[in-house]
């Protein structure tokens, strides 16, 4: 062979030999890898089981089942079953849930676990929300109360506010009007430290708000807890935004694994709590006669014949005189509806849940009064990586309330259809034979005529108004784990508030029985309010976390905020419309064109941080200051610094309590802090000029002009609020019973206040206010609860009560004076706008009498029947046997003494019962705006009590005469003590087999039936005890009870 066939040989044998070598190494490499699987196989395994209860062995759903270390989990379906993979047989799975303790086991060579779960009867691992995060209970140095709705909420509440009712001590909740739409109770947390506005901070998801409306408008079960931060060491990291307190609110979050849907709903039926009882038509008409008789003398002329009266009792003349109850014809039974639908669904990097609401309300005052509610929540959260976390929350909601012109005017103010109850006579008919509504009676023509009336179902009916709310809140958030211990927050907030507002008045002709026209309104009108707010929110916070020692525990805080608030508003109106059919600026009206707006800026700039520190959970200290900076003060004032700060001592971590039967924890812990407020007017430093002036130069010649009519204060500053609070947390049985008790004090300084004397010699009417005043207030907090498991029912039982000092003015600064405003007073050493007035003694039964008592207001009218008032001062301070102006006192507490509440809640087999309790002690009301006083005015009806009014045949010492004088100033006669308790909600429902619910393709399915106000003890007649403080609020829309059914399915 030559050379080029043996290379060529050789290769083909090396070629052949790393062909074989490649194909072994193929098989090998498989065998390996199979060998490997097998292995694998031989050590990773399935597990199944069942999780059920300790307390009663029932299966529960819902439990995280985890491969310890990893991400790798399940979740037990409805029966409590669960099936998941383990690596390994030294795989240690993780049982948990909210509620109950978690358990870990290894997975050995067990294929199949079953086990059971106990409630957790512990509290040291209880997270409570605070101020921009979250802390253990355990830790806790400020006083925080937090509510938890795990489940549906299913009260048939309106709004939000309305779950918060008798389940936090120190707050008062009051609800002013029943009308749809409007029903919001406003919230004051420990009293007042202000004398202006009152309302707490809302902070929901991290979104800080002015006011309630947000709160109130949210769909409650969307919300996952609400916490009330009520002293300076919990709210002052909010600096002047929390000077009144803070509500936190947490609405609820997607979760990981299955998808599932729920759908609640319940429908119902409103009714007015309490219905005011008024005189009849003929009793009306024989005290009005009465009343004329008194005033004008014996010889007067009458508005009611004898055959008028005869003819009422008879029902002969039912054009004329009918006898009309219009408290009956203006009231209703109104429906209500709720619905509520959610998704929620997640992997193991992303979590979200979405949620539709809808909340359909009629009023229970006839007429076309309606308020529609849809609200909108996405909650979503995306794990990128292992270091970065977004997230997004959308809270939104459109409100939408029509009704007749007017709107709520319709209902409300001294033509509004609750006023007609006492202004509208009662012998005017509904509506006449000829089918016409009645407006006046067969006297409107006499000497002493009647008045035409407010006919209710007109007004209820008439015209047309819609006010169109909408609002949304969207949240963007940004968390970096920047190291294990450090992570770093952003977020950017806005919200934005549309309002539109159309009323229109058509024309209109009223008649009588006979056809005859009464009145007639020729003119129609249209108003359009267009309104724009918009709030920007920017928060950038450091979180720090360490321990040294594993013993010496530390928390750091460092944060900026920015918001920036703008409104802008426009209204036009319009008269003259060629038709009632048509309701748009362009639909040819000529007549008075007018237009007006304005808008608005605010802005504010933090400085925050916190210094979190405890010793083995032992010795507890937390450290806040915030630095805020408001627009709404000058340059040389405009930032203020607000510090707090707190320490605690877990007594019961201590080793000389170790193994006690009886006290399982307790907890000492005090603070200190100071906050601001700025919720005051804005650009009250810079001087400002009025150019609503005109000068009138001869006859017709009228100049406008722009004048200085108020005088600027550029010192203006914080007011300033110091707080102090000492309070003792402790639990006893194994933590089944836990007391929680506070003690606080707040004292405010450099309170805005006006009334100073101005010498004419400025040549100005108005000064700017200025920090002058102070008050101060304190109370005494009692919170108890009691949780049981008693075979298979379970029980859950808490009370609280707090005692509240008054809320008492302390200064007005030098030469502040004293405002006195309607019936209110702001003095020195009494509570904040107390009411004012006369004392009254009794009734005057004898002329004799009379004659020996001190002289009535300087008049000699007075008469046996008329009430008798105290001569308590002078113009030197002392009784001079004169009742006037100087004998003026405080009659009357507006803040309440005591508020208290009481919760329980019972599980058995299925069924569960709820029950709210909630009332208020010792708070005073002053009525006598519908039906109080002794037929004042020359119309009114009065409540039905005053037919046992004095006269000489009846000589009462409670209630005076008809007519007499001065039985309508102001006093003590018409001061009303408020107090009540009332059941608030009381729940019962059933949840079906989980046999029946898997029929149905359900995980969950519950039917309810619900009451809200159904209950209520007092001793005030006529008219609902709830009420808000200020005048005519028994002209307002009557509060309502409600009934109702629904239900609850998840899928």
């Amino acid at each position: 062979m030559d050379r080029n066939s043996t290379d060529d040989l050789s290769k083909n044998k090396r070629s052949g030999m790393g062909l074989i070598l490649r194909n072994c190494l193929l098989v090998l490499g498989l065998f390996l890898i199979s060998f490997s699987a097998t292995i694998a196989r031989q050590s990773a395994k399935s597990v199944s089981g069942t999780v059920t209860s300790v307390s009663d062995n029932s299966p529960i759903p819902g439990v995280v089942v985890l491969v310890k270390g990893t991400n790798q989990g399940t979740v037990t379906d409805l029966d409590g079953k669960f099936s998941i993979n383990v690596p390994s047989s030294e795989s240690v799975l993780v049982f948990s849930l909210i509620g109950f303790n978690t358990q870990e086991i290894q997975v050995g060579n067990q294929s199949v676990i079953n086990l059971a779960l106990a409630e957790s009867e512990s509290l040291l691992e209880e997270v409570v929300v605070v101020g921009y995060g979250e802390q253990k209970k355990l830790n806790l140095t400020g006083s925080v109360e937090t509510v938890r709705f795990d489940e549906a909420v299913n009260q048939p509440v309106t709004n939000s506010a309305q779950l918060m009712y008798g389940k936090f001590a120190g707050v008062q909740l009051t609800q002013s009007t029943g009308l749809p739409g409007a029903d919001g109770s406003a919230i004051i947390i420990r009293g007042i430290g202000t004398f202006g506005g009152t309302n707490p901070l809302v902070v929901i998801d991290n979104i800080q708000y002015e006011g309630l409306a947000e709160f109130n408008n949210l769909a409650p079960s969307d919300i996952e807890s609400i916490s009330v931060l009520k002293d300076a060491s919990a709210s002052a990291i909010y600096g002047a935004r929390g000077a009144n307190g803070v509500l936190v609110v947490t609405t609820k979050k997607g979760s990981k694994g299955k998808f599932s849907v729920d759908y609640n709903n319940y429908f119902g039926v409103q009714q007015v709590t309490v219905v005011p009882e008024y005189l009849d038509a003929v009793n009306y008409a024989l005290l009005k006669n009465e009343r004329d008789r008194n005033v004008n003398g014996q010889n007067s002329p009458m508005r009611f014949s004898e055959a008028d009266i005869q003819a009422i009792r008879n029902g002969t003349n039912p054009d004329q005189f009918a006898n009309t109850n219009w408290a009956d014809v203006a009231l209703r039974d109104a429906p209500i509806q709720n619905h509520y639908l959610s998704f929620t669904g997640g992997t193991d990097r992303t979590s979200f849940r979405v949620s539709l609401g809808y909340l359909n309300q009629e009023a229970v005052v006839r007429g076309k009064f309606k308020s529609d509610r849809y609200n909108l929540g996405i909650n979503l959260s995306v794990n990128a990586n292992d270091w970065l976390t977004l997230t997004n929350v959308t809270n939104a909601y459109w409100s939408r309330f029509v009704g007749p012109s007017g709107g709520a005017g319709a209902i409300t103010g001294e033509t509004g259809i609750i006023n007609q109850f006492q202004r509208s006579s009662p012998t005017v008919p509904v509506r006449y034979s000829n089918g016409e509504l009645g407006v006046v009676d067969g006297a409107y023509q006499n000497v002493n005529f009647s008045y035409p009336i407010n006919n209710v179902l007109l007004t209820g009916n008439f015209g047309d108004f819609s006010n169109d709310n909408i609002n949304i809140s969207e949240r963007i958030g940004l968390k970096a784990k920047i190291s294990k211990k450090l992570t770093f927050e952003t977020s950017g907030s806005a919200i934005i508030n549309f309002a539109n507002i159309s009323n229109f008045r058509p024309t209109n002709i009223l008649r009588d029985w006979e056809g005859e026209v009464v009145l007639q309104n020729d003119l129609n009108d249209l108003n359009n309010n267009l309104n724009f707010n918009y709030r920007l929110l920017n928060e950038n916070i450091f979180r720090y976390s360490t321990s040294l020692n594993e013993v010496h525990n530390f928390d750091f805080m460092l944060g900026h905020s920015v918001i920036y608030d703008k409104a802008d508003g426009f209204s036009g109106s319009l008269q003259g419309f060629p038709s009632d059919a048509i309701q748009e600026f362009n639909g040819g009206g000529v007549i008075n064109p007018s237009v007006s707006g304005g808008a608005s800026e605010e802005a504010w700039q933090s400085f925050f941080g916190r210094v979190n520190y405890n010793y083995n959970e032992k010795y507890l200290f937390e450290a806040n200051v915030r630095r805020d900076g408001s627009s709404k003060f000058g340059p040389t004032n405009r930032y203020g610094t607000f510090p707090s700060v707190s320490a605690g001592w877990n007594i019961g971590r201590e080793g000389f309590l170790a193994g006690s039967e009886v006290l399982a924890d307790l907890k000492l812990r005090a603070s200190w802090g100071i906050s601001g407020n700025d919720r005051i007017g804005n650009y009250i430093y810079e001087q400002t000029y009025n150019t609503g002036l005109d000068y009138h130069l001869g006859v017709d010649g009228i100049v406008p002009a722009v004048a200085l009519t108020s005088l600027a204060n550029p010192f203006i500053t914080w007011e300033t609020i110091e707080q102090f609070d000492i309070g003792v947390d402790v639990a006893l049985f194994a933590n089944k019973l836990n007391v929680t008790a506070d003690y606080f004090k707040r004292i405010s300084s450099d309170i805005l206040y006006t009334n100073f004397p101005i010498p004419n010699t400025i040549g100005v009417t108005n000064l700017a206010a200025q920090n002058a005043a102070g008050m101060e207030n304190s109370g005494i907090e009692l919170g108890i609860n009691y949780r049981e498991t008693i075979g298979k029912l379970k029980m859950n039982i808490s009370a609280n009560v707090t005692k509240m000092a008054d809320n008492k003015v302390t200064d007005l600064g030098p030469g502040g004076e004293e405002t006195i405003s309607g019936n209110t007073i702001i003095r020195i050493g009494a509570p904040f706008n107390s009411y004012f007035g006369y004392q009254v003694l009794g009734v005057f039964q004898t002329q004799e009498e009379v004659d020996n008592a001190p002289q009535q207001f300087g008049s000699n009218l007075t008469r046996p029947g008329d009430l008798k008032y105290a001569d308590i001062s002078g113009p030197d301070g002392e009784p001079d046997g004169v009742v006037n102006a100087f004998d003026r006192t405080i009659i009357g507490n507006p803040f309440p003494n005591w508020i208290y509440g009481f919760n329980a809640g019972f599980q058995m087999s299925g069924f569960d019962l709820n029950l709210v309790f909630q009332g208020v002690g010792r708070i005073d009301r002053y009525l006598d705006g519908n039906g109080q006083t002794p037929m004042e005015g020359d119309r009114n009806n009065a409540l039905a009590y005053w037919i046992d009014r004095w006269t000489p045949e009846n000589p009462s010492e409670t209630l005076p005469r008809l007519g007499g004088v001065n039985n309508a100033v102001t006093s003590s006669f018409y001061v009303q003590d408020m107090s009540y308790l009332r059941l608030r909600n009381i729940e019962l429902g059933y949840t079906l087999p989980a046999d029946f619910s898997k029929i149905a393709l359900l995980q969950k399915a519950r039917i309810f039936v619900s009451g809200q106000n159904l209950l209520t003890f007092t001793k005030v007649k006529n008219f609902d005890p709830e009420r808000q403080r200020g005048g005519n609020t028994d002209q307002t829309t009557p509060l309502y009870k409600v009934v109702s059914a629904g239900v609850n399915f998840k899928f």
